[in-house]
């Protein structure tokens, strides 16, 4: 077994409690359950307007007891920042390499019984209404469900939405997220482009 940040013995139960206690403390909550007898998805989460996002995300998946992975730019994985975002589950990615990345991604989901991936479909934490399709295309290629989750300033809230099948037309399912997103606000409201 490979040991994250989330799943190492002790310490991520230590990490649980203390994120509980922080989201108590901010006065923030955690909605709606993981999906039950699924253990693999892709899990999108919007709208992404702050470097904020980065701990409210720990303290989440922590209260959720998941183990997820996130793309990161290959660029940071230098010395021992490189070893500390593998151990919280980051996989480096060139960025210049964009086709072979979906390829890639599927491959880890069909060699594992396991995986769950982070993607923000804005791809940045500044307004872009033109969303990234990079995790529709893993999603069908891998032929798993998108999770969806959001964060919502206005109430304090990270919720779970639940599962969507994606279908062959990106542009309508992606339509159809913004709808749903559009009525999020995100810690920074003005960063976030329907």
């Amino acid at each position: 077994m490979r040991y994250t940040l989330f799943s190492t013995p002790i310490l991520s139960s230590a990490l649980r409690v203390i994120s509980r206690v922080m989201l108590k403390i901010i006065r923030w909550r955690v909605i709606g359950a993981l999906p039950e007898g699924q253990r693999k998805y892709v899990l999108i989460v919007a709208p992404h307007t702050s470097n904020w996002d980065f701990i409210l995300f720990i303290f989440a998946v922590s209260v959720l007891r998941l183990q997820p992975s996130v793309l990161i730019k290959s660029t940071l994985f230098v010395g021992p920042l490189g070893w500390f975002l593998r151990y919280c589950g980051a996989i480096p990615v060139n960025r210049t390499q964009a086709n072979s990345l979906v390829d890639y991604i599927a491959g880890i989901y069909a060699e594992r019984e396991e995986f769950v991936l982070i993607i923000t479909p804005e791809g940045t934490r500044s307004a872009n209404p033109n969303w990234k399709r990079g995790f529709h295309h893993v999603a069908r290629k891998a032929e798993v469900p998108v999770l969806v989750v959001y964060v919502d300033s206005a109430i304090r809230t990270i919720g779970i939405e639940g599962l969507m099948e994606p279908s062959d037309d990106a542009d309508a399912d992606i339509r159809k997220l913004k709808q749903f997103y559009d009525s999020k606000s995100g810690l920074k409201p003005k960063n976030y482009g329907s």
